[in-house]
């Protein structure tokens, strides 16, 4: 008895904190609003921010909530305390892209390039396709509900072709916990869905920056959504897809080289310096970005290319650290102050419901039509595919682009924030306690020992 009851202390302690910082920050700001100009209390708030997102990374990991969401919460929380962050738009969009590039690169270092090499074409296909296949078919749930209720406006196509585009991406930072705890009957089977996650991030950035530009440059025209997708048959999109891919790989393979000459060849007893790991990405990212608009992807190859030896072994404790408990708490708590209360509550019934759709029906017929060629050749059976089919949180990098395209004007903002957290708090809340259950009763894994 005494054990169950402690196991919600953990619950308690984040609601009750969470409570707290919500009645302070709107009683304290309606008696000393003009403080949050003031540059000392906005460096003030930074500093609590990182200091609440060391108290979640403490207590979370107790509950089965990821401490992702609660982060969000926190954000909604502080919402009085943080508009002078989220009013900075073109800041925001700048800090949202270098962050992004880091946890690309990131991710290219948690995949052995030998395994990605191996399985590319199913990796890639479901990588590829499969975003432009999950970002048609979320436009489509969004129109038709959207109609269905009456609210659906030509207008509001830029948004929710935008909103489509980045939640197509999925998030390895989310997956990698989950999967750590089963033992895979085959263990290609964990190697694909980590480097499959870390890709469809890649994709989904660049298709969401292609669709951006396409709609500044285009304005809207069409009350459908089918004419918006047209161009992708174009052979000029093909060949733009083609310079970013090649610009993207020449920069990164650039970016690897760097790493390679001055990490590979330390000594072990030379002091490991994190620097110039945290300035490749970055470095990459304009550089890509430049030559071809393939920023992220050139963060991602750089990171992919690169074996975790010599000096990056030694750093990789430091640059993980940075991320999971810097860099993902303060982009999820400023996620969670971007959007009012009242409109989450106010587009609750769209995004929930959007969102069961998104991750039972629409995220399986991805999966298995992507797949479907080794299915019939026998490479995967049924029950992998279910598995990875139910393996694709949304996160961290799909937020990341939520709030960039947020900075532009013909986006509604408000909307396509508060339908994407809605996604992003489910498929986080749901699935990584799902995952082993699934992996266990169609028997591709049972838990560790």
């Amino acid at each position: 008895m005494r054990k169950k009851y402690r196991s919600f202390i953990p619950y308690v302690t984040l609601i009750v904190f969470l409570t707290l910082l919500s009645f302070i920050a709107h009683s304290f700001l309606l008696e000393n609003n003009e403080l949050k100009h003031e540059a000392d209390f906005q460096l003030f708030v930074f500093g609590s921010m990182l200091f609440i997102g060391y108290c979640i990374n403490r207590i979370a990991p107790k509950t089965i909530i990821p401490s992702f969401v609660w982060a969000i919460f926190a954000g909604m929380a502080l919402q009085p305390f943080l508009s002078f962050f989220t009013k900075d738009v073109e800041s925001l969009k700048i800090l949202m892209e270098v962050f992004g590039a880091i946890i690309l690169f990131a991710g290219g270092l948690e995949i052995p390039f030998k395994n990605f090499q191996k399985w590319f074409m199913p990796i890639a296909t479901l990588s590829l396709i499969g975003v432009v296949l999950s970002s048609i078919g979320f436009a489509f749930v969004m129109y038709g509900f959207m109609s269905l209720m009456g609210n659906f406006t030509p207008a509001l196509i830029p948004s929710i072709l935008i909103l489509s585009a980045a939640l197509a991406s999925t998030d390895p930072t989310a997956i990698i916990p989950t999967l750590k705890t089963l033992k895979f009957k085959r263990p290609e089977l964990k190697q694909i869905a980590i480097s499959e996650s870390a890709l469809t991030d890649v994709s989904g950035s660049i298709f969401t920056r292609f669709l951006l530009l396409a709609l500044i440059s285009a304005p809207v025209m069409q009350s459908g959504i089918i004419p918006y997708f047209v161009p992708l048959l174009q052979k000029s999109t093909y060949d733009a897809f083609a310079l970013q891919i090649i610009s993207g790989i020449l920069v990164g393979y650039f970016g690897f080289t760097l790493i390679k000459r001055f990490y590979y060849s330390q000594d072990h007893k030379e002091e490991a310096d994190p620097a110039l790991v945290l300035s490749v990405p970055i470095f990459t990212f304009v550089l890509g970005n430049i030559l071809g608009g393939a920023g992220f992807l050139a963060a991602f190859i750089s990171g992919l290319l690169t074996d975790v030896i010599g000096g990056i072994k030694k750093v990789s404790h430091f640059y993980e650290s940075i991320l999971n408990h810097l860099i993902k708490p303060f982009i999820f708590i400023i996620l969670g102050a971007l959007v009012p209360v009242t409109t989450l509550v106010e587009l609750a019934p769209i995004g929930i419901a959007s969102g069961f759709i998104f991750m039972f029906v629409l995220r399986p017929i991805v999966v298995f039509i992507s797949l479907a060629p080794w299915w019939y050749q026998g490479v995967f059976q049924l029950k992998d595919l279910v598995f990875l089919s139910f393996i694709r949180e949304t996160g961290i990098i799909a937020a990341i682009l939520i709030v960039i395209a947020a900075t532009f004007d013909i986006i509604q903002s408000e909307f396509v924030i508060a339908i994407g957290m809605w996604i992003i708090l489910l498929t986080l809340i749901l699935e990584p306690p799902l995952t082993p259950i699934i992996a266990k009763r169609i028997g591709v894994a049972r838990e560790e020992s």
